[in-house]
């Protein structure tokens, strides 16, 4: 490994355990990251909140908290995490909680549907988000919708 390889993947790391270090967000979170294993970004929180902002600019919401999907135009429900594999392929997705002050994750899809019971578990609706493409509800009460933006 080249020296600026090796002080670039160094301060990733860094900034990652420091990320980790600087708040508990909890043991079903703590569980979530390392099931996810390595290459997830964990955003800061100044920037989880923009990034939030941002999401919430973008998707349709209900004053409940839901995904107005009637201001969707292409949806479909999904019955079983496997459904959504073969649509997202090897996507980078983002992952928002609806409760708590969960940091935004960046990682992808596959490594989200091998462990998805502990990336659900984090808090009670769980969204997966591709920026202009898609939007994936997956509600507390057992109810997965995706949405084509």
């Amino acid at each position: 490994m080249k020296v600026n390889q090796r002080k670039k993947r160094l301060e990733y790391l860094l900034e990652q355990h420091k990320m980790r270090q600087q708040k508990d967000y909890g043991a079903l979170f703590d569980e979530c990251l390392i099931s996810l294993g390595n290459n997830v970004t964990i955003f800061s929180k100044e920037r989880s909140i923009e990034l939030y902002s941002t999401f919430q600019d973008k998707v349709p919401f209900t004053q409940y908290a839901r995904i107005d999907w009637s201001k969707i135009n292409n949806t479909k429900n999904i019955n079983h995490v496997m459904e959504f594999a073969h649509i997202l392929k090897q996507e980078y997705v983002y992952i928002y909680w609806s409760y708590g002050t969960f940091p935004v994750l960046r990682v992808q899809i596959d490594k989200v549907i091998k462990v998805f019971h502990d990336v659900t578990a984090v808090s009670a609706d769980t969204y997966l988000y591709v920026p202009n493409k898609y939007v994936i509800e997956i509600y507390h009460e057992g109810e997965m919708k995706i949405g084509f933006l």
